[in-house]
């Protein structure tokens, strides 16, 4: 906001129409105007409608039930392929300091009413969530379930890899080496950390480094590109020479994990899908590990494409949700550490289109009052609030720290 704000005030009388740069702060004000009014604004009602539902969480005790939605017609109007921030529709999002299956699903109802029944809700199957669909789905039974297909395929790799003795001494030797080398000259060849949340949605990364590093050691390159010997790089790093065949079926089993994912995320589930799944993973499951992922793949994309009716392709990935989650929290910055503020509406505004008509129209009906009014019944008082409030300042002496 105050990058924007000072643009524009370099810009102001050598653009037509802008004469004053507005104050980050009142930047700030039309954005969450924005996302009020795309929370509130009438949907349209149609059958059509999959719901995106996750919970994102801060600092605290609350939680964020988030509800976003994107009708088939209009996946199908742009080719499908991967879902983006302006394809979703916000339906709900709501603050809740206890998040249980009867209270998600008491918003899943308040849904209904907004979208009408939508054709499916798609979600990573959550404890809460999938509380909430056993209570929603006698009432709703034409709704199907669907299964986010990356968290799927991150819990078919944690079994293959959770009990690994190979994996485990192998990401115990990655913890040593990072402490090992991020102070000294081989800084540029360190490991990348593991993920505390969902890390076995991340070990790509890890597998992807340790190939890299492999192709190093096999065929080091000029020595005037690293200011380090070869016997140090050997010394530190040679290890990974013992995990090579573990390596080489770790890759092959990320190859199949990757290809699924850019199968579903591009058309889907349909009545197909698992059939076309099954030719693209051929190639791929090259031994015993990446068969065993081939097969629970498919198997698991045919359980869900039995829900589609027809010729009719259903959303699989959840990943633009999770995007916008990310999006929601580098625009709260700083303020993150306060819980969720104000800056939660952030999200809610971002996958708006910000056409003059719909800016204009969303600042004509909705007033900063809206927004305080917002935030009062859904946040309360923010945790740098509660703690001003109870942790009084100290009346002389220096600051420590």
């Amino acid at each position: 906001m105050r990058a924007g704000s000072r643009l524009l005030g370099l810009l102001g009388g050598r653009l037509p129409g802008v004469e004053r740069a507005p104050a980050a702060n009142t930047g700030q004000a039309w954005l969450l105007r924005m996302g009020v009014y795309e929370l509130t604004r009438p949907k349209e009602q149609a059958t059509d409608w999959v719901w995106l539902a996750d919970h994102t969480v801060q600092i605290g005790q609350v939680k964020c039930l988030l509800i976003v939605a994107v009708r088939v017609a209009t996946w199908e109007t742009k080719g499908r392929g991967p879902l983006e921030h302006h394809d979703l529709t916000f339906v709900a999002l709501e603050p809740m300091r206890e998040s249980t299956g009867p209270l998600v699903q008491a918003e899943w109802e308040r849904a209904v009413a907004v979208t009408g029944e939508p054709r499916a809700i798609l979600s990573d199957a959550g404890t809460d969530l999938k509380k909430a669909w056993e209570g929603f789905r006698p009432a709703h039974p034409a709704v199907a379930e669907l299964s986010d297909i990356k968290h799927k395929m991150a819990l078919f790799v944690k079994a293959e890899l959770e009990s690994n003795p190979h994996w485990s001494a192998f990401v115990g030797q990655v913890g040593r080496t990072k402490a090992q080398l991020q102070q000294t000259e081989l800084v540029s060849l360190i490991p990348p950390s593991l993920k505390e949340k969902a890390r076995f949605m991340n070990v790509d990364r890890l597998i992807h480094w340790g190939g890299r590093v492999m192709h190093y050691l096999d065929t080091p390159p000029p020595r005037r590109r690293l200011a380090a010997t070869v016997d140090r790089v050997e010394a530190k790093l040679g290890w990974l020479r013992d995990c090579r065949e573990s390596l080489e079926q770790w890759r092959a089993m990320m190859a199949v994990v990757n290809a699924t994912l850019e199968v579903i995320r591009r058309d889907g589930y349909h009545r197909m899908a698992a059939a076309v799944l099954r030719a693209r993973l051929a190639p791929l499951a090259t031994d015993a590990l990446s068969r065993r992922v081939a097969e629970r793949a498919v198997a698991f994309v045919a359980e869900q494409s039995a829900a589609a009716v027809g010729d009719e392709h259903l959303p699989g990935s959840t990943e633009c949700l999770e995007s916008l989650i990310g999006k929601g929290k580098r625009l709260e910055g700083q303020q993150s550490r306060s819980g969720f503020t104000k800056m939660v509406l952030a999200m809610a505004a971002a996958v708006a289109e910000p056409t003059v008509e719909y800016v204009r129209t969303a600042l004509a009906q909705v007033m900063h009052k809206d927004v305080v009014a917002w935030c009062q019944d859904k946040l309360g008082p923010s945790i740098q609030a509660q703690r001003r409030q109870a942790l009084a300042p100290l009346a002389y002496g220096t600051e420590p720290g």
